[in-house]
């Protein structure tokens, strides 16, 4: 069967039956229709049979055996809106194996998860991946935070308790002669990390400590010390259900990072090593593409030496390629973003890892203004609204389900491979727009003749206004616009 037939066999839609009730599946279907998402391209693709077989293998087992997906990005991951919206679909299908890694927040000076607050005591020093040389060693999560300071501590507080179960709480740490005692509080549960306990994990940078109970608060403070150079260095922590089984998804990366920050990460093989990954989703490239509007010579090559950093950690870590999303950026569309996801898809192909088309999925070229006036994108037309947020996180999921649903109906097929759209025609029309809006004095034209087969909306997408705008400013009650009518656009 050829890939393209897929379009017809599958759909986004589909995967809704699996989860969600129908009234949720029409909302999805209509935020979907009205954003022109491309559910063509909801797949994970691949280029070998060996490839779609361990995917396979490793969801369909993983109420059994457990799963462990490392999903990278920048300020889209570190909010963890995307992931927590995926994991809520993905756990109903593979099991939940725990809410995966923690990070104090608060003490890094940085905005942190929708799932929990943090609060902090003392002073920390903090370094984050996008500063590149980090200044702390920095592990999976890419951010680290440190203190002297022998009264300081902090608290994660979660928005939803976890219930009582039995859950393994796994810290990372600098486990040196100059770290002092610290304490490890759950509600009622208290664990004394102290010099006996730091001599029991000599030549290890982790505790793995057991807790058996409802979990709705965890803090960590340190006790008096009389080292005088004491130093606690903290990577953060991971929280998993004993049982190994279900999926652990672990949301890792720093806003404002690009794709090299995860080549920077000198804690990575060493924690990698107590989290073993079996996925590893690398949704970068915003950052790398915004600022100059080109795709620089050297990422091709970093792109292939983190997958190759990875394969290094696991020999059979599956890796996910992803491309970006519509971008704009003083006065222009950010044309890069459809070289970003050629070259990523070529990459992939040449590794031989997996790809998620994110750019062609949501709609590609042009399409940022389109999300961003109906709710779904900041108006800075970088960043999604939480809405589109979870939307995109919802898409992941569908994306994941349609995959192994492919490789069921098609299991010799050895490949998964969607060519990319061409948007030269779009291009093309969106010079043109932009030249007829221009006025003899270099500015932008003030007012719009209304031709057959305009919208509103239509109107407001090519100048860059909101449609509420050209109500205010035409004094209309409605979207019903007329053939011959003159809008005022500023």
């Amino acid at each position: 069967m050829k890939p393209q037939t897929i379009f017809i066999i599958l759909s986004l839609i589909a995967a809704l039956s699996f989860s969600m009730s129908q009234a949720k599946a029409q909302s999805i279907k209509e935020e979907i229709e009205l954003l022109k998402v491309d559910t063509s391209y909801a797949f994970f693709q691949y280029h070998s049979l060996a490839t779609a077989k361990k995917f396979s293998e490793l969801l369909s087992n993983s109420k059994e055996k457990r799963v462990v997906l490392f999903h990278f990005g920048a300020s889209h991951i570190q909010a963890e809106i995307v992931t927590s919206r995926a994991k809520e679909y993905l756990y109903e299908s593979f099991g939940n194996a725990g809410p995966g890694f923690l990070f104090p927040f608060s003490a890094a000076k940085t905005y942190g998860s929708i799932n929990y607050k943090t609060s902090h005591i003392g002073t920390w020093t903090a370094a984050k991946s996008f500063q590149i040389p980090p200044k702390i060693p920095l592990g999976p999560r890419g951010m680290t935070v440190e203190t002297r300071d022998k009264e300081a501590g902090f608290s994660l507080v979660f928005n939803t308790a976890f219930p009582k179960e039995e859950y393994e709480l796994i810290l990372f740490f600098d486990n040196t002669a100059a770290t002092p005692d610290f304490k490890l509080a759950a509600g009622a549960f208290e664990f004394v990390v102290d010099e006996s306990v730091k001599s029991a994990q000599a030549g290890k940078n982790f505790i793995r400590i057991p807790i058996h109970q409802e979990i709705a608060e965890l803090s960590l403070n340190l006790l008096p010390s009389e080292k005088a150079n004491s130093l606690f260095r903290f990577y953060g922590f991971s929280l998993e259900k004993k049982e190994k089984s279900g999926l652990l998804y672990h949301s890792l990366g720093v806003g404002a990072s690009p794709f090299e920050a995860v080549l920077h990460l000198e804690k990575l093989k060493e924690q990698s090593a107590v989290l073993q990954p079996d996925v590893v989703i690398l949704d970068y490239g915003t950052n790398n593409i915004l600022y100059q509007n080109e795709v620089a010579e050297s990422l091709p090559k970093n792109v292939s030496k983190a997958i190759s950093n990875f394969r290094e950690i696991n020999p059979e870590v599956l890796i996910v390629l992803t491309s970006t999303q519509d971008l704009f950026y003083k006065g222009k569309y950010i044309d890069a973003g459809i070289d970003f996801a050629k070259m990523m898809d070529s990459v992939a192909k040449a590794n031989e890892v997996m790809y998620w088309n994110f750019y062609d999925l949501s709609g590609g070229f042009g399409q940022i203004k389109n999300w961003e006036q109906a709710g779904y994108a900041q108006n800075d037309y970088i960043h999604l609204t939480s809405k589109g947020y979870r939307l995109k996180g919802y898409l992941l999921n569908a994306s994941i389900l349609n995959t192994l649903k492919y490789h069921a109906d098609n299991p010799t097929v050895d490949s998964l491979h969607l060519p990319l759209k061409n948007y030269d025609a779009v291009k093309e029309q969106t010079k043109v727009v932009a030249q007829t809006t221009s006025t003899g004095k270099g500015g932008r034209s003030s007012t719009y003749k209304v031709k057959r087969g305009d919208t509103l909306s239509e109107i407001a997408a090519k100048y860059g206004v909101r449609v509420s705008t050209l109500k205010r400013l035409n004094n209309l009650r409605s979207d019903l616009i007329r053939v011959g009518q003159v809008l005022k656009l500023r």
